[in-house]
């Protein structure tokens, strides 16, 4: 997908607000360890008073529509229990059904226990309903809990997301761990301020080799 005006921008200011929070080293589209998620801009403050330890690395999240922003901000654990709680539901459901409709059994095994059965062309409601939720719900925790994953792993100290007006709705809507940065006036302001995320040490310098890589690139 090409990116859009709005989002080189936002990047571009995000690169700006890291700077004036006192990152050494800033790069945009880069991947963060311990995951396979690349963030739209990283950055690395070095602790001068600390010499024998690392810095503090930086991901910033750049999201000019809120659908955007809804793709990455499912709730990991809630999700995980929905889907266990669905699953569930289905395998009885299931047991019901093979008894109800016997001539949906697919005849690929001798044993009708271990044979499978299709209900798709009986259009039953519940499983229809189950199934479907079922499809969203694995396509969530595969792809639509970014923020969740990033903060739960310590890819980074600070993770914020640098919004559009309008994106985020809620105070309530911010993922855990997560800062917002909102656009006002052609710079970044900070609406909530992100936790301190505990990131090892390696994850820390791996970060900004990588930083260090895409900007030498």
């Amino acid at each position: 997908m090409a990116e859009t005006k709005a989002h080189r921008e936002l990047k571009a200011l995000s690169v700006d607000w890291l700077r004036l929070r006192g990152c050494d080293a800033i790069a945009p589209e880069v991947k963060l360890p311990l995951s396979n998620y690349r963030v739209d801009v990283a950055g690395y403050r070095s602790l001068r008073r600390m010499l024998d330890s690392p810095g503090e690395t930086f991901a910033v999240e750049c999201k000019q529509s809120r659908a955007d922003f809804l793709r990455d901000a499912g709730l990991e654990e809630a999700s995980k229990s929905e889907r266990c709680d669905l699953r569930e539901r289905l395998r009885t459901l299931r047991a019901l059904l093979v008894v109800h409709l016997p001539q949906c059994r697919r005849h690929q095994s001798l044993f009708s226990e271990y044979d499978t059965f299709d209900f798709c062309d009986w259009r039953h409601e519940a499983w229809y309903r189950l199934t479907r939720r079922l499809q969203v719900l694995e396509n969530r925790l595969e792809h639509g809990v970014k923020f969740s994953k990033i903060a739960r792993y310590g890819c980074a100290n600070y993770c914020y997301i640098a919004a559009s007006d309008g994106v985020v709705a809620l105070d309530s809507e911010i993922p855990m761990g997560w800062g917002l940065l909102r656009r006002k006036d052609g710079v970044l302001e900070v609406i909530k301020e992100a936790l301190r995320l505990d990131s090892i040490n390696a994850v820390r310098l791996k970060l900004l080799e990588r930083i260090a890589r895409s900007k030498s690139g």
